[in-house]
């Protein structure tokens, strides 16, 4: 290769064009390196859009909210919207903390909890990948593998775990659903298999960002579950929990 340019610079030399043979192999290896730096940022691209598509979510249209969805008609709904996108803008920046959502059903965790997501998969520079997982559809493939004993189950267990363990961003949703429908003084303890699952889940989930929508009040949640789990899942900073009390927006 080597001579071959040495012959073309000789060539081009004749006709009054003169050229740097160093220059040119500078100017290749810069365009190899370019060429190897967006492959490898698609490559990551591509994985995270994989990632987020292998969420275990009933309606796959919940994943498409975004911040403009949430309608803030009234002060304590803008209140908790201004605190989700601080929450986004948090993790954006490093955070790997988590955050607890919680509230009556129908008060938005879920649609902030999702929008946070979608922001994140919005920013081109972002390379969090984040995966949204319902506590009751996981539990559920869970019990399916564990009483059919199906091949096809076991794999998909699989691939749900595998990427509960990877991603770095995830939302675990309607926490304490799973257990029981239960509420104040009522609320029960979780089976010890639902605890053994979700001791599982926190122990991958260590060190990394995750953020729980609940029903349920902290203080239930420390009833239903063991404390190795509260500790390792759920917030002590006052910062990274959003208390929703605003109307159902499903009968709005």
């Amino acid at each position: 290769m080597g001579f071959a340019i040495d012959q073309m610079v000789k060539k081009l030399a004749k006709k009054g064009i003169k050229i740097d043979p160093d220059n040119v192999d500078d100017n290749r290896e810069k365009r190899q390196e370019q060429e190897s730096i967006r492959f490898t940022k698609q490559l990551h691209q591509n994985e995270r859009k994989r990632m987020f598509k292998s969420s275990l979510v009933s309606d796959p249209d919940d994943l498409k909210t975004t911040f403009n969805d949430f309608n803030a008609d009234s002060t304590q709904l803008q209140q908790e919207l201004s605190r989700a996108k601080w929450i986004g803008a948090n993790i954006r920046d490093g955070s790997k903390d988590n955050y607890l959502f919680s509230g009556k059903p129908g008060r938005g965790k879920t649609m902030l909890a999702v929008s946070i997501l979608n922001a994140l998969n919005s920013i081109p520079s972002c390379e969090l990948s984040c995966l949204f997982v319902s506590v009751e559809m996981f539990m559920n493939l869970e019990w399916t593998v564990y009483k059919n004993n199906n091949s096809w189950d076991k794999d998909e267990l699989y691939k749900a775990e595998q990427c509960i363990r990877n991603c770095d961003v995830l939302v675990l949703d309607d926490l304490g659903s799973e257990a029981t429908f239960k509420s104040g003084k009522d609320v029960e303890q979780a089976t010890k298999h639902k605890q053994e699952v979700l001791f599982r889940i926190a122990d991958y989930r260590k060190s990394k960002t995750n953020i729980i929508t609940t029903n349920n009040t902290g203080k239930e949640l420390q009833t239903m579950y063991h404390p190795k789990i509260v500790s390792r899942l759920l917030t002590k900073d006052a910062s990274h929990y959003i208390e929703f009390v605003g109307e159902d927006k499903r009968r709005s």
